[in-house]
């Protein structure tokens, strides 16, 4: 199979994922030679991490994975505050 030494169009776009809360955004963009996912902390979009991957599917899978723990974090955070409330 012969592949041509040309990207496919969207592979330079940046890729954004936003938590179920909107609290955190986690991006995935081409710098350098190198690809960046950049997890942000809203409203005011500070840097929380940064990891650099050589290939864009390693870049995707991890950014998937920071907004699977953030949204986790939310649901382990609502269990205990069900779980305190069952106390009394």
């Amino acid at each position: 199979m012969a592949v041509s030494g040309r990207r496919r169009f969207d592979d330079d776009k940046v890729v954004r994922y936003e938590t179920t809360e909107k609290d955190f955004e986690v991006e995935v963009s081409r710098t350098l030679n190198k690809w960046c996912v950049t997890v942000y902390q809203l409203p005011d979009r500070a840097i929380l991490v940064q990891d650099f991957f050589p290939e864009r599917w390693k870049a995707l899978a991890r950014a998937q994975d920071f907004i699977r723990l953030l949204n986790q974090r939310k649901k382990k955070e609502e269990e205990g505050l069900a779980a305190s409330e069952d106390d009394y």
